[in-house]
């Protein structure tokens, strides 16, 4: 009874003439993608890409279908794929419908300059007049339950990945607040939606020159650590904005902050010579005498 109802399961799909999906794995079923696991679909280029290639590729995680022709890959500037090329759009080697099915991904070279807005010359990958373009990367391959039968196979189109060339800076970031930490500074900022790294800008109040620090992601808290400071001097801070595809925004107004030494509750207590803060009795002593009072009688109630 047992093999019969896990022979009904896996024959499901089938039956109803859809693709089986692999309960075991989250992957894209049929796509394009910049690493054969990544989930995102849009990679973001800038003007540095120019001249270069990009590795993508395709994935291929159906189920109870396979394919019955090669699958055709190509780029468009267009804002749909389509099920084929269309005039002006850039095609790559087909990929044989064997290798498909047993490989289940594969490897496709993009020649940025390529790409068809750029090769049709009147916009240049790089050129100072070209702002934002989007491409997309395609795939389509005929399939069918079987290949060799009643069943007509049906072109099945890949989830595309865009491309994104995007030469725009971001806007500078502001600098909401300014908060003190031992040896450094905490700084809060509020950036483009676009800003996925922020570049700190450090100089000792009075100095003339800014030192430019490490690029630090930019996470949900909105703040940067700028951290090897001395405590006690006053520094100015700017900082700088940088978008997925690398462009960078002017510097920030200057905001002020002077790192303080923090020496918490035992700190203090220490530094007062182990007295209280207001100069009264030992506090050590003091306590000692009650500590000592609870110890002996635990140990009177425990013999």
């Amino acid at each position: 009874m047992r093999l019969l109802s896990a022979l009904v399961l896996l024959a499901a799909p089938l039956a109803l003439g859809q693709p089986g999906i692999n309960p075991t794995q989250n992957l894209v079923q049929f796509g394009v993608r910049e690493t054969p696991t990544a989930q995102t679909d849009v990679i973001t280029i800038g003007a540095s890409a120019c001249g270069t290639s990009r590795i993508v590729y395709w994935v291929w995680n159906q189920f109870g279908v396979q394919p019955c022709n090669n699958m055709r890959v190509w780029a468009t500037s267009q804002e749909s794929c389509g099920t084929e090329p269309k005039s002006g759009d850039k095609e790559y080697d087909s990929v044989n419908a064997l290798l498909v099915s047993s490989l289940r991904q594969g490897a496709i070279t993009i020649n940025i300059d390529e790409l068809p807005v750029f090769a049709a010359g009147a916009t240049r990958c790089g050129s100072a007049i070209t702002k934002n373009v989007d491409h997309r990367v395609c795939a389509a391959v005929p399939a069918s339950i079987q290949c060799f039968g009643l069943q007509n196979p049906q072109t099945q189109t890949a989830s595309a990945l865009r491309i994104v060339y995007d030469v725009e800076a971001p806007p500078a970031p502001v600098i909401s607040a300014v908060g003190e930490l031992d040896k450094g500074l905490r700084v809060s900022v509020s950036a483009s939606s676009d800003t996925v790294e922020i570049v700190p800008l450090i100089r000792e109040q009075g100095a003339t020159e800014y030192s430019e620090r490490s690029r630090v992601a930019l996470t949900g808290s909105k703040e940067v650590v700028v951290d090897g400071l001395l405590n006690g001097t006053t520094y100015d801070v700017r900082l700088r904005a940088v978008d997925a595809a690398g462009n960078v925004s002017p510097d920030s107004e200057a905001a002020a902050g002077t790192p303080r030494r923090v020496i918490g509750f035992f700190g203090q207590y220490r530094d007062a010579g182990g007295r209280e803060p207001g100069g009264g009795c030992q506090a050590a002593p003091a306590l000692l005498v009650p500590l000592l009072a609870l110890l002996a009688f635990s140990r009177r109630r425990r013999s």
